[in-house]
């Protein structure tokens, strides 16, 4: 058998879906859940952060422009947090691509 699980103890209402799974199955079910949950925070994170960043591109009359090879804009202002932003759109408008 192998090394024994941390316990997490947990107060739900008596209404919460955890109820709806057999009782055997609880642990692994409620495990799958919160990892999910998660990636869904992890998710809802990432989509501010985009947020952010589309509202500075439009304050600053940025034009993004798709090129063959991205480029660096010479308007762009030299804060690393920005450009660290920048990278991050560009390579999520590169997803898919081959």
């Amino acid at each position: 058998m192998g090394k024994e699980l941390p316990r997490l103890h947990l107060r739900v209402a008596q209404d919460n879906p955890i109820y709806s799974v057999p009782a055997g199955q609880r642990n692994k079910k409620a495990d799958e859940w919160l990892r999910i949950g998660y990636s869904v925070e992890r998710l809802e994170q990432a989509a501010e952060r985009l947020e952010k960043l589309v509202q500075k591109l439009s304050s600053a009359n940025i034009a993004v422009v798709e090129t063959e090879k991205p480029q660096e804009d010479k308007n762009i202002t030299s804060d690393p947090a920005f450009q660290k932003d920048l990278k991050l759109i560009r390579s999520i408008m590169n997803i898919g691509e081959k």
